[in-house]
């Protein structure tokens, strides 16, 4: 019997957040359908959603958040054959048997979840994950995108974190949280109470076990990416300066499409729905 690690604290904290997980699915607007897809590193939990025969499109979220976090960008998708995957060992649904700790076993891993990816989008830690994946296995996609991805393409900002999230990781109480996910978006937009809460409660009763350290790639690393690819930033992004991003991604990939997403900070698929909506479905559906 194959022993299965748990991001829980307590079975009453792995309750009171599933309880929360299913309050934020309860915004979603389209119908859906959960599976857990067996993989070496454990089972990985899919949320499912859009015709059977449509274009498909896998969605990976940022870190300690989980797919119930797409609920504001699904609706945009419904033609399309999504798939929100829950990375193993955040903070979501997914259960871990062996974390995920390089590169590699990452995309070992998403080899596993799905054959034939399609489209990618990838937010935050997603986008690193999306990005990690494009570099080895682009013949099995179509098109990429990245939204805010974490390292990637300039260093992570440790002292900023340091100030705002790592003391809500480590000492989690509703303030330290708060003030650091309020410290991700831009001045004036709010998060969801609902999302907040759902927040609130993994930091409290989860123990994060994704391994991995998202890494910054070089210019030789991204030099094979071939694929269509579009790098979406919110211009008041916490984590590196907007036009700095911009100009370093050209650097790296030079055919890269970019946009800046006004009014937004790091959590722009939120802040700014309905401008992010239309940059994915409009890069989706352009002719390369």
């Amino acid at each position: 019997m194959t022993t299965k690690l748990s991001i829980f604290k307590s079975k009453t904290g792995e309750e009171e957040f599933l309880k929360s997980y299913e309050e934020v699915m309860n915004l979603w607007k389209v119908a859906y359908e959960e599976v857990k897809i067996p993989t070496k590193f454990g089972e990985t939990h899919v949320i499912i959603s859009g015709p059977k025969d449509g274009v498909p499109v896998v969605m990976l979220h940022g870190m300690t958040g989980n797919s119930s976090f797409w609920y504001l960008n699904i609706t945009a998708l419904q033609s399309y054959r999504v798939y929100c995957i829950d990375t193993l060992g955040d903070f979501g649904k997914s259960l871990v048997q062996t974390p995920l700790k390089t590169e590699e076993d990452c995309v070992i891993w998403l080899d596993e979840v799905l054959k034939g990816l399609g489209n990618l989008i990838g937010h935050s830690m997603g986008g690193w994950l999306s990005l990690t994946y494009a570099r080895k296995r682009q013949e099995n996609l179509k098109k990429l995108i990245l939204i805010a991805p974490v390292a990637s393409i300039l260093p992570i900002p440790f002292i900023k974190l340091l100030r705002y999230i790592y003391p809500a990781m480590l000492f989690p109480s509703e303030k330290r949280i708060r003030k650091g996910w309020e410290w991700f978006c831009a001045k004036g937009n709010d998060i969801h109470p609902m999302v907040m809460q759902q927040v609130i409660t993994a930091y409290k009763q989860c123990k994060p076990l994704l391994a991995v350290i998202p890494k910054n790639f070089s210019k030789e690393e991204l030099s094979g990416l071939k694929i269509p690819a579009l790098f979406m930033v919110g211009d008041e992004e916490k984590i590196y300066r907007a036009n700095k991003a911009i100009n370093t991604i050209k650097e790296k990939i030079p055919h890269v499409e970019t946009t800046i997403i006004q009014n937004s900070g790091h959590l722009l698929i939120a802040e700014q729905a309905t401008k992010v909506n239309k940059a994915i479905v409009d890069f989706l559906i352009k002719e390369n």
